[in-house]
């Protein structure tokens, strides 16, 4: 069979996710395809098929469906047969804060396909109560009113809540209390945030915790779902992002006080986490206090 990349295109760099609403007869979307994006899919009226290589998903009016990154799958329903539904793509990491990291190693498909968390959906409660958030992101992504960019992050958080919640079955892994506050990384955690200015270094970290090189990069990634480098990185991009919006300051300037001096790294780095470069950031970002706060247009200067 034919599989092509699906393209995505997010309508706000800085909320990255892609939320389409569909009634639509047509037979067959665009052949097999697929995206690095997780897709949700919520039925609100009508039948359709999902396909997937192992499996034929029939779903009909208040069913959902996950899909996870890179799954080839084919959309179809009858002929002649309106289907109104809504269709989630979104980077799942990009909605995790620091305090959620820990969770992130559990939706990393090297353990588990996430098609498999469909099986949760036998579930009814579960059903119902996933449904009406994925449509209730929806219509809020759709009226954008004021502060809907934080109702779409709470509720792409509230789905992840729910499978965690309601996964009675340990598909995502065996209940257990990992905390980050009490263990052994907290002095990790607090040394990098002292030091996210200057250079970081994984030997440090090692001899803060009384571990070996090689284990502590294994445990880190093993707890936190990520590798040391990214942790470092998340958290000199999250330090960016305050000072593009709280200070006055040249972008060069904030990556030498972030810790990344060679500014083309920089802007690499900043446009992998936004997808966008950092003066688009702080662009919009106040662009957007000014609609919500009725000033009026921002006028900027290069």
């Amino acid at each position: 069979m034919n599989i092509f990349k699906e393209p995505i295109h997010y309508d706000d760099p800085l909320l990255r996710i892609q939320v389409l609403s569909f009634n639509s007869m047509k037979i067959c979307q665009d052949g097999w395809h697929f995206h690095p994006q997780i897709e949700i899919i919520a039925v609100r009226s009508g039948r359709m098929e999902i396909h997937t290589p192992a499996e034929v998903y029939h779903l009909q009016a208040g069913d959902v469906l996950i899909l996870g990154s890179c799954q080839p799958h084919l959309d179809l329903r009858k002929q002649n047969e309106v289907v109104d539904y809504v269709a989630l793509q979104f980077e799942l990491e990009a909605f995790f804060d620091s305090n959620m990291l820990p969770y992130l190693y559990l939706f990393q498909e090297s353990m588990l396909p996430l098609v498999e968390l469909n099986t949760l959906f036998k579930d009814s409660e579960l059903r119902q109560q996933f449904y009406s958030t994925v449509i209730e992101l929806q219509q809020e992504h759709q009226q954008k009113q004021r502060g809907y960019e934080l109702a779409i992050n709470y509720l792409v958080k509230k789905c992840i809540f729910l499978l965690l919640r309601h996964d009675n079955m340990g598909l995502l892994g065996p209940s257990r209390s990992r905390s980050i506050n009490d263990s052994n990384l907290k002095s990790v955690f607090d040394y990098v945030e002292a030091h996210l200015s200057d250079k970081i270094s994984a030997q440090q970290a090692c001899h803060l915790v009384n571990f070996s090189y090689t284990y502590f990069l294994k445990y880190f990634k093993q707890i936190m779902g990520i590798s040391f480098t990214d942790y470092v990185i998340h958290r000199r991009i999250k330090y960016a992002e305050r000072l593009l919006l709280t200070e006055d300051l040249s972008i060069a300037q904030i990556a030498e006080q972030v810790g990344l001096p060679n500014i083309s790294h920089f802007y690499k780095l900043f446009k992998r986490h936004h997808q966008c470069s950092p003066k688009n950031f702080k662009d919009t970002m106040i662009a957007r206090t000014h609609e919500t706060t009725g000033l009026g247009p921002m006028i900027t200067t290069e």
